[in-house]
């Protein structure tokens, strides 16, 4: 029998959950598809800043995740080669997102049970077991999926928005013909983490979220869930992850060699849990609106982790797009227009943060001049956020390291650490350093509809992209035995509309059709 809603979400996690609260709080009848069976483990690196905390705390799941007893982490810390002659050391408190001031760390198996609580309690079917078979298409538009449930049977449920929150391998985004990125970087770092109990529990440095630079390799401490625990992970170059996993305990003695300020901080760790790693985690962006389609999360765009930046966004996305598209779910023209200029507005909020993760994964030395900038905040007494305001995401890396630091950073480079710049090849890591900021700056105020251009020194191209789970089956043709939708029982009830207002540069064309052919498809995902 065939099932209708408004909106059919692939994907129930970060971003699923949280488009499916918003939605359903909205009064729209939502339905959210998850393979997995929760609680359910995930691959991650579990961090949330104080911006992705608020976005949970909005979605009505913080209490929730509180009840799991996850250490409050207040304050950041960077060593820059700790130990040497040169060693720089920030430390810095959090700037409020909202009423939130500090970070957490919950495991994905804790977590994202939470985030399924609460969009079950705002109204939305989260149905747990249920697999995509395939994205069902009426004259060019997706219209809805047919799926398999729990028992393996399967059946169609028609939409008027498809929605693939399904992860960097997402089967939507084939299905819709989007899966190639038309935007991807190679990433430099692999991470290597592992969970243990913390003996600095209940101290300063127990809430504290430490980063360490040594050479070109970089080691994170983050206190974590249930209190004591703790996550330990390092992020070498990306061919270090195979190295760990084929022998962990050597890999992690040798890790703790190289980063003797994090052994220190950590000596006297038990309960250790198993090592993890890998090496792909490749940055990109796919298009990620279409004719009834959206993809959301990792699904659309993925980051380099090195920033911990995926989780805030997953949550953004969903939420902004709930947001969006609410109003124009009655309209096919009005819909289509709304999921596009949500995409733009993904890509303006989350490019500053795609570079500054792509530079950040190149394993090498930190930058000279970042470097400078740093001692210079910390030769000032400064504690007010900085370089956590990139990481919270409450400021862009623009904002952060501005032309003035950047200026006195460069100064104070030649000024005083000559010996730094003593080969050709220092120096011109410098010129391009900055090269590179000018580069990025020159794209964001650009704020085109999916830039694909190369910035050199944060783009990598020609990178290996993630394999979706199931490959795509009908793209250019329409689903053959799919019956036009009916029209739903209960219509959705129509909204006020606000006035819509589009700047003269919007490159939306006001004449772009609602319904493309099935020819057009593949080059409406483009």
């Amino acid at each position: 029998m065939d099932q209708h809603c408004d909106v059919v979400i692939v994907g129930a996690r970060l971003a699923g959950a949280c488009a499916a609260t918003h939605l359903a709080r909205a009064g729209v009848d939502v339905v959210a598809l998850d393979r997995s069976s929760f609680p359910s483990d995930q691959f991650s690196t579990h961090l949330l800043f104080p911006d992705g905390i608020n976005e949970v705390r909005k979605m009505g799941a913080l209490d929730g995740i509180q009840a799991h007893n996850p250490t409050r982490s207040l304050y950041l810390s960077l060593t820059i080669d700790g130990g040497t002659a040169d060693e720089v050391r920030v430390f810095e408190r959090w700037r409020n997102a909202g009423p939130i001031d500090y970070c957490m760390c919950v495991p994905r198996i804790l977590q994202d049970v939470e985030l399924v609580k609460a969009a079950r309690a705002a109204g939305a079917d989260v149905r747990e077991r249920h697999k995509l078979v395939e994205v069902l298409w009426r004259g060019g538009r997706a219209c809805g999926v047919r799926y398999a449930d729990a028992e393996g049977r399967q059946h169609n449920l028609y939409a008027r928005l498809v929605v693939g929150a399904d992860g960097r391998r997402s089967s939507v985004a084939a299905q819709v013909g989007a899966n190639t990125p038309y935007r991807a970087s190679r990433n430099g770092r692999g991470l290597v983490f592992r969970y243990a109990d913390d003996p600095l529990y209940g101290t300063r440095d127990g809430e504290t979220i430490h980063q360490y630079r040594d050479g070109g390799s970089m080691a994170f401490v983050f206190p974590s869930a249930p209190a004591p625990r703790m996550l330990m992970l390092f992020m070498g170059a990306a061919e270090e992850a195979a190295t760990a996993l084929a022998d962990p305990e050597a890999y992690w003695e040798a890790k703790l060699r190289q980063h003797p300020t994090l052994a220190k901080r950590v000596a006297g760790a038990t309960n250790l849990s198993a090592v993890r790693g890998t090496g792909d985690t490749t940055g990109f962006f796919r298009a990620s609106s279409g004719p009834g389609w959206a993809l959301i999360g990792d699904a659309g765009h993925f980051k380099d982790p090195v920033l911990g930046q995926g989780q805030r966004d997953a949550l953004w996305t969903g939420r902004r797009l709930a947001e969006v598209v609410v109003e124009s779910l009655h309209d096919t023209r009005e819909l289509d227009l709304a999921v596009r200029q949500w995409e733009q507005e993904r890509d303006h909020e989350c490019l500053h943060a795609y570079h500054f993760g792509n530079i950040e994964t190149e394993p090498l030395p930190a930058s000279p001049v970042l470097t400078e900038i740093l001692r210079r905040q910390t030769q000032d007494g400064a504690t007010t956020p900085n370089l956590g305001d990139l990481y919270g995401r409450a400021r862009t890396m623009p904002q952060v390291l501005n032309t003035g630091r950047l200026v006195r950073g460069l100064a104070d480079t030649l000024r005083h650490h000559r010996r730094n710049l003593d080969t050709p090849e220092a120096a011109r890591r410098v010129v391009a350093d900055i090269r590179t900021q000018i580069g990025v700056r020159r794209e964001l105020a650009g704020k085109k509809f999916r830039p694909s251009a190369v910035v050199v020194g944060s783009d990598r191209p020609d990178p290996t992209p993630p394999a979706p789970v199931r490959p795509p089956a009908r793209v250019l043709s329409d689903a053959p035995n799919v019956e036009p939708v009916p029209a739903p029982a209960a219509e959705l009830k129509p909204k006020p509309k606000a006035p819509t207002t589009r700047r003269s540069s919007d490159p939306i064309p006001k004449t772009e059709p609602h319904v493309l052919t099935a020819e057009t498809r593949e080059e409406a995902a483009q």
